[in-house]
């Protein structure tokens, strides 16, 4: 909802109250708008997040479970993690959240890296699709300013780092933020004023990166708060996350939107939440413990092969890839009155709607009908990725 002000029938601090009282507005944040473009900043609605799962409550691949942080694996929906120097951490969805959420993100230090060569960094970032951005109009003379914000805490004090990129990683906005209490969670905001230079995604390829840095080297680092036309990732002088075994480190309610400042988190029903995160990733059947759960149906083409489409829920960013489990037994197709066991699908036709499953070297009958499931076989799973 938006208010227009009127400079010539109404004084702005009047209406600035007027706001005040409508919007609960505290007199602290009406004292800093001081024009009512910032004044209708404060009060932003709508779909404003350019973050998607920035509550941390979807988590298709691995639930709550805690699991070792891969070089460019996914952790929660929409979150992907990076690396180059020594140590590990892992990643898993918890329900430690600050009042108003329900679940964040929670990152344990399970082995140390003390000395950080040049090279080295440790991130995780979510990038954002070029269609989503492209009313920023960064590149240009009319790049808006955003702000990110979000709740975090953490183990270990001091000053801490992220930046902002470009996919040609040439146009960076390094920031830190302070941590000032151990274990305690603490609300942080960013403005990031519009990148008037470089390139930037505005199709169906990566459009922004914004990362949550653990630790980065001196080839990473630059001026914080500011664009580089390097590709830094972080300030100068940071807290190694990795220098203590056990630190930990929670984030949720990460939002980044447009204006100079951050206004309370878009709060999206959960099943909003989870299409977005199907247009990138969709988990379409996962076994968890003794259980057989339908894939598709399914027709024998040939006496050797069967066929079966699975439908996406929502249309995916890209054509998608399979992705199955490496586990033996995974599946079964039930036809004719029997059934036979495999360990793999192949792909045969495809499209960011549908996707059809071939199974060969099977012994069949043409003609006959019947259907793809998983087998009792914990961790068998069947999904599709158009990550970006």
């Amino acid at each position: 909802m938006s208010v227009r002000v009127n400079k010539s029938s109404f004084n702005i601090r009047e209406k600035l109250s007027e706001l005040g009282r409508k919007f609960g507005l505290k007199g602290s944040e009406l004292v800093a708008a001081e024009t009512a473009q910032e004044a209708r900043d404060l009060v932003s609605a709508g779909r404003k997040n350019l973050v998607i799962n920035g509550d941390m409550r979807i988590s298709q691949r691995v639930g709550t479970t805690s699991t070792n942080i891969a070089q460019g694996g996914y952790l929660l929906d929409r979150f992907r993690g990076n690396y180059w120097n020594g140590g590990s951490m892992t990643s898993q969805q918890v329900t430690d959240a600050p009042p108003g959420f329900h679940n964040s993100m929670k990152l344990t230090v399970t082995s140390t890296d003390t000395s950080i060569a040049s090279g080295d960094y440790r991130y995780f970032r979510q990038i954002i699709e070029g269609n989503n951005i492209n009313h920023l109009n960064w590149g240009s003379s009319n790049a808006k300013t955003v702000t990110l914000s979000f709740w975090v805490r953490s183990s270990i004090i001091g000053t801490h780092a992220g930046s902002v990129w470009n996919d040609g990683f040439n146009r960076s906005f390094p920031f830190d933020y302070l941590i000032n209490f151990a274990d305690t969670w603490e609300h942080k905001s960013i403005t990031v004023p519009g990148c008037p230079d470089g390139t930037w995604e505005t199709g169906l390829s990566r459009g922004i990166n914004v990362a949550f840095v653990q630790v980065c080297g001196s080839s990473y680092t630059g001026t914080p708060h500011q664009w580089n036309n390097a590709g830094d990732m972080g300030p100068t002088n940071h807290v190694n996350l990795l220098a203590t075994n056990g630190a930990t480190w929670y984030i949720t309610g990460i939002q980044l939107e447009v204006g100079k400042n951050a206004t309370d988190f878009e709060h999206r029903q959960y099943g909003e939440e989870l299409a977005l995160c199907q247009r990138y990733y969709y988990l379409h059947v996962f076994v968890e413990g003794s259980n057989q759960k339908s894939i598709a149906n399914a027709a024998a083409y040939s006496s050797g092969a069967a066929f079966g489409v699975v439908h996406f829920p929502t249309t995916m960013r890209a054509i998608p890839t399979l992705e199955v489990a490496n586990v033996a037994n995974a599946y079964r197709i039930f036809i004719n009155g029997s059934s036979q066991l495999f360990n793999s699908f192949s792909t045969q036709e495809a499209s960011e709607n549908a996707f059809t499953l071939e199974r060969g070297s099977l012994s069949l009958t043409q003609g006959h009908a019947g259907w793809f499931r998983m087998n009792d076989e914990p961790g068998a799973r069947i999904a599709f990725s158009a990550e970006l």
